[in-house]
């Protein structure tokens, strides 16, 4: 350890900088900002540290099926340094939702104090990226990096609007960079004292609403959407259960099944009766509950609304996905072991509250696991921080996790 603590205090003012700079960069998601430049800002520092890098974006014609909001260019970023045969992957998306209003600092100006960094993807998740890549460097200027790996970098947008399908990490399992892949380490912000070690499930939808337009004075004579609507998200609420997970879950308010809607929009004008609404569904599941049972429950409410209101409805699922797990011993027990070492607590091992893209690795039978600097409670919030000695302490788990798993893979 004395060596690795030696060579990340000579690296604390470039590690620092370097998170600064990707801060600095409004990655936006939706529509997708400055994603150019973000990863030639990236490239350039793979390439300064040995990687052989490579820009994989999907073409026009695949773009139309693989983002839903948002619009232009979706590069991915890959860097390879190794020629080994056990391959080690890691993965971090560079976008970020939209700060909004209401900050206490400027969140893309990368301020630091009180031994925090502010801004917007400090904690979801550029810090992720800057450790992902500087446990890396760190065991290649401690000359501990193994010979007999290949580490393979991945760098990706578009985690933030989900999907079935993305632009991002689903598009790279497709195009096979993660064949023969060992182990992949996403860098999500799950706190850096705990083993991630998948998701809790969920589901998105649009619900479009359709009613009768007629004059403020008699509205009786139209069909209210904007009624119809309210009464379908109050009953979406009410029907929540009320049941706790058995599970462990980051943050600990994420064993509970939620729902939110948080998008609602209607009416054309405040004395014509309203004939379109549109509203928004994220309803997180608990391991216990099931998928299907879950949106019958939906349906069945926006039913029973419909038929009592006579309103007609359009319901427009674009994100499903069950519970997520990837449940090795060895790669658990390897990361438990790395926090204890340099973190000096016992880790839990927790399922994240909000999804992310190690849906795709899991589904294809790859051996993930999840550890990034960030606390998970700070993520899309305003005054978004990273503690730099996470960060820091993030970066050297990460780099005795590489070392151990070189010694395990086969």
């Amino acid at each position: 350890m004395s060596k690795i603590d030696e060579i990340i205090e000579e690296l604390r003012g470039e590690i620092v900088d370097f998170l600064k700079e990707l801060i600095r960069i409004p990655t936006e998601n939706p529509p997708g900002l400055n994603y150019e430049k973000i990863v030639n800002v990236i490239k350039n520092k793979l390439d300064e540290f040995g990687y052989k890098t490579q820009v994989i974006e999907p073409t026009d014609e695949e773009l139309k099926s693989l983002i839903r909001f948002g619009y232009g260019k979706r590069p991915n970023l890959v860097g390879y340094l190794g020629n080994g045969n056990n391959r080690i992957a890691f993965n971090a998306h560079y976008d970020v939702v939209p700060a909004g209003e209401g900050w206490s600092v400027d969140p893309y100006k990368g301020i630091e104090k009180d031994g925090k960094i502010y801004g917007r993807g400090a904690s979801d998740m550029k810090s992720g990226i800057v450790a992902q890549i500087y446990a890396i460097e760190m065991l290649r200027r401690a000359k501990l990096l193994p010979s007999n790996i290949q580490v393979i970098q991945t760098i990706v947008p578009d985690e933030e609007t989900v999907g079935n399908r993305n632009a991002g990490t689903y598009y790279l399992v497709q195009k096979g960079i993660f064949k023969n892949v060992n182990y992949v380490i996403f860098t999500e912000p799950t706190g850096p004292d705990n083993v991630c070690n998948g998701h809790r499930g969920a589901i998105w939808a649009i619900v479009r609403v359709y009613g009768k337009k007629s004059h403020g004075g008699f509205p009786q004579l139209g069909i209210d959407a904007v009624k119809a609507t309210s009464l379908m998200i109050e009953e979406l609420y009410k029907a929540i259960p009320d049941i706790v997970s058995k599970y462990e879950i980051s943050p600990e308010s994420g064993k509970k099944p939620t729902i939110l809607v948080g998008v609602v929009k209607c009416g054309t004008w405040v004395n014509t009766v309203a004939d379109y609404c549109e509203f928004s569904i994220v309803r997180r599941l608990i391991p216990e509950e099931n998928l299907e049972e879950v949106r019958h429950s939906i349906i069945r409410v926006l039913d029973n609304i419909s038929k009592s209101t006579g309103v007609r409805y359009e319901y427009d699922e674009f994100y499903a996905v069950n519970t997520m797990r990837c449940d090795d011993e060895r790669l658990i027990s390897a990361l438990r072991e790395k926090i204890r070492e340099v973190r000096g607590v016992e880790a839990r091992t927790v399922l994240s509250a909000g999804t992310f893209d190690i849906r795709f690795t899991i589904n294809e039978g790859i051996k993930s696991i999840n550890y990034g600097p960030g606390r998970i409670e700070l993520a899309h919030a305003n005054d978004e921080y990273i503690y730099v000695k996470d960060l820091l302490d993030s970066i050297k788990v990460l780099g005795l996790l590489v070392l151990e798993l070189s010694n395990k893979t086969k």
